[in-house]
């Protein structure tokens, strides 16, 4: 357990999505694999929403800052799941980095789903919370497709 206040809880959201845009972007440029490579460049655009939606939270003031300098305890187990996918090799395979993928991406599906239920913050954020988290759902499901054609 760790204590978090909710305006932290949000810049993490913020930092998995960065994270996960500057895979897809590394990926984009360094796959050969023509429709793996557009798969990634367009997930990465999408990551790019994910953060502005995470960031007019804090930026447009649309919680109270009073409610986000509110503590927490939250379970990290799961945001410690995050795949670190800076360990990703330029050579990788379309295979192994849709691999990284999409464990990254069901693991932030599950930290979402996990902030969605904290009873200490705003519905507002709520609701930015579980449409990202169904997003992580809809970006599965394109790797998944994407991995079943490479298995032919």
């Amino acid at each position: 357990m760790k204590v978090f206040n909710v305006k932290e809880i949000i810049e993490y959201a913020v930092k998995i999505e960065k994270e996960s845009f500057e895979f897809y972007t590394r990926a984009s440029e360094n796959l050969k694999d023509e429709q793996v490579r557009e798969l990634t460049a367009q997930l990465a655009k999408e990551e790019i929403g994910h953060q502005n939606r995470l960031r007019e939270l804090i930026d447009k003031e649309l919680v109270s800052p009073e409610l986000m300098l509110k503590e927490m305890e939250i379970d990290t187990t799961i945001m410690d799941r995050i795949v670190a996918t800076s360990k990703i090799s330029p050579e990788a395979s379309p295979m192994e980095v849709l691999q990284v993928a999409l464990e990254r991406e069901n693991n932030t599906e599950q930290t979402y789903a996990m902030l969605s239920t904290l009873s200490q913050i705003s519905d507002d954020i709520v609701e930015v919370f579980e449409d990202l988290r169904k997003q992580e759902q809809g970006h599965a499901r394109k790797i998944e497709g994407r991995m079943k054609k490479l298995e032919k």
